[in-house]
């Protein structure tokens, strides 16, 4: 598990990133980028935020989202959630970013080595 937290930290120090958190679907917290209230927030709102994801689905008829991103109304704060899988668990990398900043290639990276160290395990 420490080198799972060592990629959550290593994530969350890339520019256009903040608070960082691994989550199983459930919402229970695996990892933190840190221990502040902000994490535990948002940890504590992936459940909500699947359970509405899933209720779009299968309104529009689409398999389950792989990706939900929230943006503020000032467009100043977003809230990104990747679900994905390793090591046959479900999980989110739940991620407080900055709007403007590319996030799809270090948030990819972050998922692919999160999976190979469970792959392992």
């Amino acid at each position: 598990m420490k080198a799972i937290q060592q990629i959550i930290q290593e994530l969350s120090q890339q520019e256009g990133f903040s608070t960082v958190v691994l989550t199983n679907a459930s919402g229970l917290k695996l990892a933190t980028s840190s221990n502040s209230p902000e994490a535990e927030a948002l940890a504590a709102v992936v459940a909500d935020i699947l359970r509405a994801a899933s209720g779009i689905s299968d309104r529009l008829h689409w398999n389950t989202m792989s990706e939900i991103m929230l943006l503020s109304e000032d467009a100043q704060r977003g809230l990104l959630c990747r679900r994905f899988t390793a090591g046959g668990r479900e999980l989110v990398l739940a991620v407080f970013i900055e709007p403007g900043h590319a996030y799809w290639q270090a948030t990819t990276r972050a998922i692919r080595d999160i999976q190979a160290i469970w792959q392992r395990d």
